[in-house]
């Protein structure tokens, strides 16, 4: 697996990397152009190789001198610079494609694309870590909504706060109160339904998300997961361009999704830095193209990737 990882990183470089598509995201790399160049009949799995992930493998190639690698905006990384030079790249072979994988190549160029693995977690807030401290979580912990619904209920179980009378309804001991009550409750509410205080609780924690994207560690951040975001924009003389920013979240490459629209909207396209967003590009296509940009990235299989996973 080790040789062929490496027989499909150097085929990538040497016949579908372009100086233009730097820098490049790593899984772009991996999704449009590594897999792809896999000769038929085998199957690249990086777990299987003795690198485990591809940022491991990665940092293997720069140490050759073949790539730089760098982390562009915070936890995604790009390869940077390639030494199309190197006696790796110039003495590597590219094998011959057989009838049958170029058709499947012909087929499947425009479908490598492997969507990130996204879940939406819950971070303890410092005035719930009493709620958690039982189970094991501290300040900090990040959660599924699953393991803190679990948690809260064996907490209320545990401690019998569960009405004998009404087993639909939760007495809030001190602790609870802490945790989801207003200061103008607090005297006030002594029960709520199970929904309730599960609700409660969950708003009241603070947001985070976990993005994995094939072949990588899960990439961790605090705060709420932004969607791509697709506005319309005039310029001057009333013309107007449609906007597309939060791309790289997803793991997709603004200048290749530039290329897409280019061809596929027949309009004219600029990626550029994103304003208020730290190495952060945006893609402006020409025309209103929100309604057309939003099938594509949704729904047509021949796009580089759909905007969600699944």
């Amino acid at each position: 697996m080790d040789d062929l990882l490496l027989r499909c990183f150097l085929h990538a470089l040497k016949s579908r990397v372009k100086k233009a598509d730097l820098p490049l995201l790593t899984s772009t790399l991996l999704g449009s152009h590594m897999f792809s160049c896999c000769p038929e009949g085998q199957q690249l799995d990086i777990k299987k190789s003795s690198y485990k992930k591809l940022s491991k493998f990665l940092q293997h190639m720069q140490q050759e001198q073949i790539v730089q690698v760098k982390e562009l905006s915070k936890g995604v990384e790009s390869i940077v610079a390639v030494d199309w030079r190197h006696p790796r790249i110039t003495s590597f072979v590219i094998p011959e494609p057989s009838l049958t994988s170029q058709t499947v190549q012909e087929v499947s160029r425009e479908q490598p694309y492997l969507p990130p693995d996204i879940k939406s977690l819950y971070c303890v807030p410092a005035n719930m870590t009493q709620l958690f401290l039982e189970s094991g979580h501290k300040k900090g912990s990040t959660l599924e909504g699953s393991e803190v619904r679990k948690i809260i209920t064996d907490y209320a179980k545990r401690n019998r706060l569960v009405d004998a009378d009404n087993r639909n309804l939760v007495k809030l001991d001190p602790i609870l109160c802490d945790c989801i009550l207003e200061k103008n409750e607090q005297h006030l509410v002594t029960k709520l339904p199970w929904d309730c205080l599960l609700t409660r609780c969950l708003k009241n924690m603070q947001p985070a998300y976990q993005v994995t994207f094939p072949g990588q560690e899960p990439i961790l951040k605090k705060g709420k997961l932004c969607p791509i975001d697709i506005t319309l924009a005039l310029k001057t003389y009333n013309k107007k361009v449609t906007v597309v920013r939060n791309l790289e979240t997803y793991g997709l490459d603004p200048c290749s999704v530039a290329a897409i629209l280019q061809q596929r909207c027949q309009a004219s396209t600029i990626v550029s830095p994103a304003p208020g967003a730290k190495d952060s590009l945006q893609v402006q296509v020409q025309g209103n193209q929100i309604h057309h940009l939003g099938q594509l990235l949704l729904v047509d299989g021949s796009c580089p990737a759909p905007l969600f996973p699944g």
